[in-house]
Parts: structure tokens; sequence; C-alpha cells
């Protein structure tokens, strides 16, 4: 491995964190990694650098976080706890060139170049997890800290991630044709809003998209399609942050 063209993507989600290594812009290793010991900041920083002691790495990392980011410190993390509100990560990382971005705006920078012809296209990204993360692919730049899952839906008096993320589908017990059918209630929704020229969806969800994807087709007006990297996506996405 090109130690100097390796770099680590971090993906901190609600449920687990996903780790994704490049080697000269080429993914070599990727994992999923559960919570055991909570998600607060320390048990998560551990995480990171226990992965990095697995895979005998010591460059730059790029991590993708489900919250507000401002100049490096998180404002909130509402999947995570109160205890990230204010928290600088980076600090943790001293001895490395460490990035951030929040977690959809990851999942973006992963899809762009999926889409011929994304850099004349309005694509509005979402990431499908314990949330829903948004971020726009604007004419080739990305337009970051939309947040658009956290809001309220005119008609159904709740979020659209209440309405419809992952998390809401198990906790409810929802059918996954039935999850599809919400999905598409809020896919309308923005289209409507924000006029986008397509959706391109991630998160974990996406890998089973031959269950659902057709459903999603059928009921929205504009296309929709589902990320090239599946449940890897935002790491992907941070490790791009860090690479040279």
């Amino acid at each position: 491995m090109n130690l100097e063209q390796s770099v680590l993507g971090v993906d901190i989600g609600g449920s687990s964190i996903k780790f994704c290594l490049l080697d000269s812009g080429e993914i070599v290793s990727n994992e999923r990694v559960e919570y055991s010991n909570g998600k607060e900041p320390p048990a998560i920083v551990q995480m990171i650098h226990e992965q990095c002691r697995k895979w005998s790495f010591d460059g730059s990392i790029g991590i993708g976080f489900p919250g507000k980011i401002a100049k490096n410190t998180i404002v909130d993390a509402p999947n995570l706890g109160k205890a990230w509100n204010g928290y600088n990560l980076i600090e943790d990382f001293t001895r490395r060139k460490v990035g951030i971005i929040n977690d959809a705006d990851a999942a973006a920078l992963a899809m762009a170049q999926q889409v011929e012809g994304w850099e004349g296209k309005d694509i509005l990204c979402l990431t499908l997890g314990t949330g829903i993360g948004s971020a726009w692919l604007k004419q080739g730049e990305l337009l970051a800290g939309t947040e658009y899952g956290r809001t309220v839906h005119p008609e159904l008096g709740c979020t659209l991630e209440q309405w419809a993320s992952v998390r809401t589908m198990n906790d409810q017990k929802l059918a996954i044709d039935e999850w599809a059918l919400r999905l598409c209630t809020i896919l309308n929704f923005l289209s409507s809003k924000y006029n986008p020229d397509l959706f391109l969806l991630s998160g974990g969800i996406t890998e089973d998209a031959h269950a659902w994807l057709s459903t999603v087709q059928d009921n929205v007006a504009i296309p929709v399609l589902v990320s090239e990297h599946g449940e890897f996506t935002g790491s992907v996405g941070a490790a791009k942050l860090v690479l040279v």
C-alpha cells in the first residue's frame, strides 16, 4: 500500500461506524463496526483509533458526522446525544491530517461522478438511515449544511426523518412497500419545494434497493438513483475529503 496516497474514511452513523481505506483513490478495505460501549465521544474516538491499529494505518482521516458542523466543531448530533454539542473531534487526532464534514455531504462527494453530466445538474442527495441527511450537488458544486431531514412536513405534522427514516421503519415495523410509499411522500415534497433534476440516495437500505426502488421510481416524477457504494458511501466520501 502506498502510505503517501492512502486515506481512511470514517462514517459515524446512528447505529454503527463504517470504515473505508482508499489507496491511490481505490477502495482496498472496508468494515462496519457496531457500537458496543455507547456513542459518546470517548467511545467513538477509541473505535477509530482501534480501526487504525487493526489496519496499521497512520495517515490522513476524513470523518463524516451525523450532525451540524461549524469550523470543525460539532454543533449538535441529534442521533448521538448531547455530549457531542460543541465537541471538536479533530483535536483527538493531533498527529494526523483530519477533516470533518456532515455525513450527507460526505455521501454526496462519493456519489457525484456516478451521474453522467452531473456538473450541469442540480442533484439532491439524501442519506437514509437513523435520520435523513441531505446535500446538494448544484452545477458541479457541493452545497453543504442543508439538513432537510429536520424539516417539518406541513401536512404530516412531523419531520421528514420522523416520517420516513429507516429507524422509523424499524421502530414502527413498517413493511418495505409501506416505507417506500412514505419515502415517495417526502421525495415529492422536496421535489415540489426545491425542483431538483434528480435524487441520489445512499445508506445501508440502498443495498436492498431491488426490494423497493421500483416502487419509488414509479411514484416520483423525476429520476431516483441509488449510490454505487452501498452502505460505505459516506466513508468513501469522507476519505475523498482528505485525498491528495
